[in-house]
């Protein structure tokens, strides 16, 4: 309600009309955000809101489309991509398949290059939140076909990576132009910064992730939604695969995983896969709500069992 009366002061004070328009816009759109269904009715077309394990499991039993591959693994799918507007034939990385049958980090898309977890994410993203076009975004990720797809569609959008070595805040030059430096437990953006915060498997490769739930808290206006993806258990618990010690020594678990990495040819650690208890610890971070979001999609050629965690910040 703060937040609301000071939207209000600003808007009478402003003499500037473009001004009003934008803080009129804004406070429009706080006030729909407030207005968020229960969870039990987050449901769409390719996805659906659950709470516990039980509820995930039983949705992925019902619906969980797999091309059949009896008769081989084909180069191409067919299906139409939500980021184009297109019907395509999307890549197939074939190895990929006959290795672990991971569906996610395949089916590419020729037009935009968005891969299925990519444009999943980008269409879940727009179904939930449904982003005002002025919506202020944060993206954990700067160099990658999903930053460029969503930066053209929301001027406002700021992206991100992480470089050990390099100032806090400051861009850094590669290849692929000026990019700005962060690091999701101590990000240097003001409070209230963003009407939406996307980290899209990031937060396995944060040995402190608590501390950046605490972060994407901080940033986001009230009103704000989180959106995480990340590798999971598919259980009730996370499980640590990797830790640091007081020294800053990596201690191995299991065996290790590393993850492709747009910045390093030697990939990063995954030190997590997740269970539903990382709703607990976003609640604990401070968003009132937290539910996970279960979707896939034959349509869309979404295959596989996709889950998001949405975190609301009252």
């Amino acid at each position: 309600m703060k937040h609301m009366i000071q939207m209000m002061k600003t808007l009478a004070r402003s003499e500037n009309r473009t001004f009003r328009n934008r803080a009129a816009s804004q406070l429009l759109g706080w006030i729909n955000r407030k207005r968020w269904p229960e969870t039990d009715q987050v449901t769409g077309e390719f996805y659906r809101a659950v709470t516990t394990s039980q509820d995930m499991h039983a949705y992925f039993d019902q619906a969980n489309p797999i091309p059949d591959i009896s008769a081989g693994i084909p180069d191409t799918v067919p299906g139409s991509c939500y980021v184009c507007h297109r019907d395509v034939e999307f890549e197939v990385k074939v190895d990929l398949i006959a290795e672990s049958n991971n569906w996610r980090e395949t089916l590419k898309c020729p037009i935009c290059d968005l891969i299925n977890r990519w444009r999943s994410s980008v269409h879940l993203f727009e179904e939930l939140v449904g982003p005002e076009p002025d919506d202020r975004i944060y993206l954990t990720e700067a160099i990658t076909p999903l930053f460029k797809a969503i930066s053209e569609r929301f001027e406002h959008c700021v992206g991100s990576e992480y470089a050990p070595d390099t100032p806090l805040g400051t861009e850094l030059e590669l290849p692929s132009g000026p990019t700005r430096i962060e690091d999701v437990t101590q990000l240097t953006f003001p409070d209230a910064s963003f009407e939406a915060v996307l980290s899209f498997d990031v937060l396995e490769h944060v040995p402190d992730y608590k501390s950046a739930l605490r972060e994407f808290y901080r940033v986001l206006a009230p009103g704000g939604q989180v959106l995480i993806s990340v590798p999971s258990t598919f259980t009730d618990h996370t499980q640590t695969r990797a830790e640091l010690d007081a020294d800053g020594n990596i201690h191995h678990l299991l065996e290790p995983s590393y993850h492709g990495d747009p910045l390093s040819d030697e990939g990063v650690l995954c030190y997590y896969e997740f269970g539903l208890d990382l709703l607990d610890e976003m609640k604990q971070a401070g968003f009132r709500d937290a539910f996970l979001v279960c979707y896939t999609s034959r349509p869309w050629a979404y295959f596989g069992a996709h889950l998001m965690f949405v975190g609301r910040k009252a």
